[in-house]
């Protein structure tokens, strides 16, 4: 079996071989002892590795024939600026503009160490779309969508997306996107910034349809950081294209999932970033005495009503996107892994969390020519040790990362 794509005529400058080659795609059968060729930035051929290695036989081969090739993961939700390290919103947004960069500049490298190829930042200051412009070295693909809109003294608010009334809101989402924003992220709701309750909505419906105005305008994305059922609600009623996080907050601290509003998201087709690690991380550094007994015990029972509404939502159709929320909290950057095995944990299969984490992701993020081994496609690749379709812990034993072609690291 072999694949050829309107690349055929360009020379391979490399065969990468693995014991299975997976398609991002979850619907494209898994190919055994198989082979991409990548010429330039992107794959030519795939198919047999015996096959294309006597098609192209003066060309080096890079074979892990116990390992997995597949495209590289895609992260809808990450905050590049800030330090995962536990510290609070206040902390990370109060660094010094180099101090921001440099950390970005590290939290990017690592992701893609990780295998991490295409990053979405939902939240930073503007001056990283100059940090962006001036990026040196290898660095996955980078989706800005810059300060997110909020209310004065909203969550996120240091970040400098503060509006009020649908004017502003048109006005400052407009302004995100003349600074070179990718999407817009609106903060309907509170969250961990101090002085904002997660369980109340903030912006109506119409400050939100204004925002999504401006965005499907310019042919962009937005998405809603929405933690209560209604800032839910109100951003279906708003139409816009994604919710960050699977809350389903009723009243502080509680969870009740919400079958009207789930319907709605199937029925509307909105993109959900899943957002299940993020509470994770408190049971490992509990035990090493880092979080109080409080805050384990409440970070527990978030992930599990986080992991119980994935399954649901999955279960009813709904589309789940892989997103880290890396930077937040006790969210490391470099463990995207962790985000994938939740997946698994709420019921998708290991294909579908693949295609969550790859094609599924950049078909959700308007990016054509990424997330799947297919010809024509870009050569943004993963080598994972061992077989992440039986075991989802493959997922963290990288063996190599290919960005645009080239390997990371070499």
């Amino acid at each position: 079996m072999s694949t050829v794509g309107v690349n055929d005529g360009l020379t391979p400058e490399f065969l990468i071989a693995a014991g299975r080659v997976i398609d991002g795609h979850r619907d494209v059968p898994v190919l055994y002892d198989g082979a991409a060729a990548v010429a330039g930035l992107r794959i030519v051929a795939v198919g047999m590795r015996r096959e294309l290695a006597d098609r192209f036989p003066r060309i080096p081969v890079i074979d892990m024939p116990n390992g997995s090739l597949m495209p590289g993961l895609i992260d809808c939700h990450v905050h590049l600026t800030m330090p995962g390290d536990g510290s609070n919103y206040e902390i990370g947004a109060g660094a010094s503009i180099a101090q921001r960069h440099r950390r970005a500049t590290a939290n990017a490298r690592r992701h893609l160490l990780a295998g991490v190829t295409t990053v979405r930042d939902l939240g930073s200051h503007a001056d990283l779309f100059e940090w962006r412009a001036d990026a040196g070295g290898e660095m996955p693909r980078l989706l800005l969508y810059g300060p997110a809109l909020t209310r004065p003294d909203g969550h996120m608010h240091l970040f400098g997306g503060t509006c009020s009334g649908a004017p502003d809101v048109a006005a400052r989402a407009g302004q995100n996107l003349v600074l070179g924003s990718d999407g817009i992220k609106i903060v309907a709701s509170g969250g961990t910034t101090l002085g904002t309750q997660p369980h109340e909505a903030s912006f109506s419906v119409e400050e939100l349809a204004a925002a999504a105005g401006v965005a499907h305008g310019a042919g962009k994305l937005i998405t809603a950081h929405a933690l209560p059922i209604e800032a839910m609600r109100r951003s279906l009623d708003a139409g816009l294209d994604g919710i960050e996080h699977l809350a389903f907050l009723h009243g502080p601290g509680r969870s009740e999932f919400d079958e009207e509003v789930a319907a709605r998201i199937v029925r509307q087709g909105v993109t959900l970033g899943s957002t299940i690690g993020v509470n994770s991380r408190y049971v490992s550094l509990a035990q090493q005495d880092e979080v109080s007994d409080y805050e384990l015990d409440e970070q527990r029972q978030r992930t599990a009503y986080y992991l119980a509404n994935a399954a649901r939502l999955h279960a009813m159709g709904a589309r789940l996107v892989a997103a880290s929320d890396a930077g937040w909290k006790y969210t490391r950057f470099g463990e995207f892994a962790v985000e994938l095995q939740l997946l698994a944990g709420a019921g998708l299969s290991p294909r579908e969390v693949i295609h969550a984490a790859t094609a599924g992701a950049a078909e959700y993020l308007r990016l054509a020519d990424v997330g799947r081994v297919a010809p024509g496609f870009q050569a943004d690749l993963l080598l994972v040790a061992g077989d992440p379709l039986s075991e989802i812990e493959a997922f963290g034993d990288v063996q190599a990362v290919y960005r645009a072609g080239r390997r990371v690291g070499a």
